[in-house]
């Protein structure tokens, strides 16, 4: 009985559930190509749960999203991989993918686009 408590002990210490970022939290600036004037209402779409639209500078705000994933001793921290897309009517759309091989064990993980152009169609 002894040795089958402690292993279960082991094995639960061994094993346990920790916080992911599934998408970290993502700022940017989206600008007119030709005046270089901030756009106001681009759209922001990384899926149906992280969307938005810039305000009147330009500027977006995606929140982070957490998961529950239960790792082992010595497992590594998983990619944290999107594609963002960034529209506009009468805009070209711009995408951008983003891949962090190991960002999904940094909870403070945030992104931060100084500059997405936006050319005319």
């Amino acid at each position: 009985m002894r040795k089958t408590i402690f292993f279960s002990a082991g094995i639960l210490l061994l094993t346990s559930c920790t916080g992911r970022i599934k998408t970290p939290d993502i700022t940017g600036t989206v600008y007119e190509a030709h005046t270089l004037k901030p756009l106001e209402n681009a759209e922001i779409y990384l899926d149906e749960d992280s969307k938005t639209k810039t305000d009147a500078q330009g500027r977006f705000h995606i929140g982070k999203k957490m998961y529950s994933e239960k790792i082992s001793v010595g497992g590594e921290a998983p990619p944290v991989i999107y594609k963002m897309t960034v529209s506009k009517k009468e805009y070209k759309d711009t995408i951008i993918h983003y891949k962090n091989l190991f960002g999904g064990g940094n909870k403070n993980l945030t992104v931060k686009y100084d500059s997405i152009v936006l050319k005319k169609k």
